[in-house]
């Protein structure tokens, strides 16, 4: 496991006061939009820095803003004012030269190219450094970008072309959050990991204010899901997932929920009662998700189709009496029933008594049929679910029901008709820009990006147990999280993402194959000082890139 890098007290207590976490910073804002990222550079230096040898200790010379230059080993950048600090380049073993960070020796092409982005990256956060509302709300956004309307609540809005939430104050922000952040550690659970926990803080509130200071160190501003309420406290959150649908009673066998049943109406009424209305007056909620990742297509939990699960309900249930009326309205006649499902059919009264093995879809018309009747279940589920919610809590936003990928166009679309924000995971080592960038011209909402992450082999886990990419080391874990996270939130349609997750999946010693290397930190509780150093930069330029009119990615 890499050994953590540590910092100067002058480069944290900068970084620190650059983020304004959570107030005002001194110094101009950004007055002009960045025609892409001024970082992109890397870190060439300009033909008009100022190199370290002429510059005395201490002193300002004559540049114009964006220009580096060199006191003894710290970078600075040119403002058009008093310069500012950007990066401590001895605190990382480096020297600094002819306004850049250098290594002293031999590099490796990830070393070089992450120390390049992070002195580029945080040139550029010198510059431009963000002012936050006591929320993480761009205080200093550029005027061309709209004036929003301010709300006792978070908001959604589109402004100019480009998706925001807004804060309570009334000012855009984009949610920057990290899922797992628990007291009880690494598993969730009173185990070990939690005890330890206990004996390095002492007590929930002091391990509370340390990890929020993390947080923001890092430049995250919210907090997803299996969190610690605690945290939900402290910071803006999307914490709550209702289980709507993933816990309502089932039908012996099943992985899938009857949604015109009776006990999915009355789980929805009663989850919200019980998880929604204490936060009714909430004002760092940022909003609801209904459930978390449930099968609309063929996933782990289930290898049918939903039309496939739905026929084979008991014969009395609601839903397969819709199934079973869906097939028959959508054929003319026996004969073209048969010829979309490989059926042999006499009557189309007789689809009553076919089972999900006879609807296997092996036709386009059969999968198209599949993947309508699926749109069909999500309306009934999305109406009945945010009913039940708004009845109870008017106030917050619907952020979606935690797409497991991106499924299909016409279901995302639907979607749209019902949620404020709709939301997915994706672990892949690119954002679903191909799939959402289509669908954004046919559904005028924002999407969250609710789970995604990187493992690194250097971390020493088999890294097998749960999916997502693996790259080498923890620098490349970074500089894939700077890539992934570009490419997203340059989209006009982009107000989140959320790291999965805080702390690995720890190594048990009864399963060979388990540890994974999801965390900003070890299960111990020390970061991944490679990854946390470049995200921190990485999170302070998100703003800067929704707001960019190129926007669209690297």
């Amino acid at each position: 496991m890499m050994m953590p890098t540590r910092r100067s007290c002058r480069e944290l207590t900068t970084l620190l006061g650059c983020l304004c976490f959570w107030g005002a910073c001194s110094g101009p804002g950004p007055s002009a939009l960045p025609d892409a990222d001024v970082a992109a550079d890397d870190a060439s230096p300009s033909t008009e820095t100022v190199a370290a040898d002429a510059v005395p200790k201490d002193s300002s010379p004559a540049c114009k803003a964006g220009d580096r230059f060199c006191a003894e080993d710290d970078l600075q950048v040119c403002t058009g004012g008093p310069p500012r600090h950007a990066l401590d380049c001895a605190a990382h073993g480096w020297s600094c030269m002819d306004g850049a960070c250098a290594a002293p020796g031999a590099e490796t092409t990830t070393e070089r190219e992450w120390r390049e982005r992070l002195v580029a990256l945080s040139a550029q956060n010198a510059l431009q450094p963000l002012e936050l509302d006591s929320y993480g709300g761009w205080v200093n956004a550029p005027s061309e970008l709209g004036t929003p309307v301010t709300g006792q609540y978070f908001t959604v809005q589109k402004l100019n072309g480009r998706w925001w939430f807004v804060t309570p104050e009334g000012h855009l922000f984009l949610s920057k959050g990290v899922t797992d952040v628990s007291f009880l550690g690494a598993n969730l659970a009173e185990d070990v990991h939690h005890e330890a926990l206990e004996a390095k803080y002492g007590s929930e509130e002091a391990w509370v204010a340390a990890s929020q200071q993390r947080l923001q160190l890092w430049g995250y501003n919210s907090v997803g899901p299996w969190i610690s309420a605690s945290m939900g406290q402290v910071m803006p959150h999307a914490s709550i997932i209702l289980d709507a649908g993933g816990h309502a009673p089932r039908y012996p066998g099943f992985a899938v929920t009857d949604f015109w049943s009776e006990g999915f109406e009355e789980n929805c009424a009663v989850k919200v009662q019980a998880l929604a209305a204490p936060h009714v007056e909430d004002p760092r909620l940022l909003g609801y998700f209904l459930d978390n990742e449930l099968a609309w297509e063929p996933n782990w939990a289930t290898s049918l189709t939903l039309l496939q699960n739905y026929m084979d309900f008991p014969p009395d249930a609601p839903g397969r009496a819709v199934a079973v009326q869906f097939l028959q309205d959508h054929a003319e006649s026996a004969a073209e029933f048969n010829t979309d499902w490989g059926t042999a059919l006499g009557d189309l009264a007789d689809v009553e008594g076919l089972s999900s093995a006879q609807l296997v879809p092996t036709t386009e018309n059969a999968d198209r049929l599949t993947r309508e009747f699926a749109v069909v279940a999500f309306t009934r589920y999305a109406t009945t679910a945010v009913a039940a919610l708004k009845a109870v809590d008017p106030n917050h936003l619907v952020l979606g029901c935690r797409f497991h990928t991106y499924h299909w166009d016409e279901l995302v679309i639907e979607a749209g008709n019902h949620f404020d924000v709709i939301s997915q995971a994706y672990y892949w080592d690119v954002p679903p820009v191909e799939d959402v960038d289509r669908v954004s011209a046919l559904v005028d909402r924002p999407f969250l990006l609710e789970e995604f992450s990187f493992k690194a082999e250097d971390s020493g886990y088999w890294n097998v147990k749960n999916f997502a990419p693996v790259v080498p080391t923890q620098k490349d874990r970074a500089l894939a999280y700077e890539g992934y996270v570009r490419s997203w939130m340059s989209r006009p349609y982009a107000v989140a993402y959320h790291w999965y997750k805080w702390f690995d999946n720890p190594a048990n010693p009864d399963d060979l194959l388990s540890g994974d290397n999801f965390g900003l930190l070890t299960p111990g509780d020390e970061p991944y000082e490679p990854l946390v150093t470049l995200v921190a930069e990485v999170n302070r330029q998100v703003e800067l890139w929704h707001a960019s009119p190129a926007g669209r990615g690297p």
